[in-house]
């Protein structure tokens, strides 16, 4: 009976660590003089503990046919896949630094979690307030926000 229990708990474990969640990212572009880009942009965050979510690009994601980080506005993307086990607290934005104008200045990333089976979210907004250039100071197409420590 007892090694029946342990299994039951186990299953059940293991269930929960693979729930499914929807994700929904909030971009915004900050209101500045040739703020916005053309690139490709890909996000990742994670947990205190290392678990991540990886996305290669933001693009499919977003609305379809809409011009995403354009200056001052806000972009909405969304997408599924297994949920983080606590709240993110590390993001690393990227741009590829290619296409039209690829010089890009954030201001902030809100990402929000949504697990599909109970509903209970984990939000976090990570404030980057920076340009993701190598013509602008600080010369780099990536930051890393690392809230972790807070």
């Amino acid at each position: 009976m007892k090694i029946l229990f342990a299994l039951f708990l186990l299953a059940l474990t293991v269930s929960s660590a693979y729930a499914q969640c929807k994700f929904i990212i909030l971009v915004t572009t900050g209101d500045r003089e040739d703020a916005g880009t053309e690139a490709r942009v890909s996000l990742s965050v994670s947990t205190a503990n290392g678990k991540k979510l990886v996305i290669k690009s933001l693009k499919p994601w977003g609305q379809k046919g809409h011009n995403n980080f354009e200056k001052g506005h806000t972009d909405k993307f969304e997408g599924s896949g297994k949920c983080l086990p606590s709240k993110p607290c590390r993001m690393l934005l990227e741009s590829n630094g290619k296409g039209n104008k690829p010089g890009w200045f954030v201001d902030k990333v809100a990402f929000t979690q949504i697990e599909q089976k109970n509903l209970s979210q984990k939000e976090k907004t990570f404030n980057v307030n920076r340009w993701l250039a190598r013509d602008e100071s600080p010369g780099t197409l990536f930051v890393v926000v690392d809230d972790c420590a807070k």
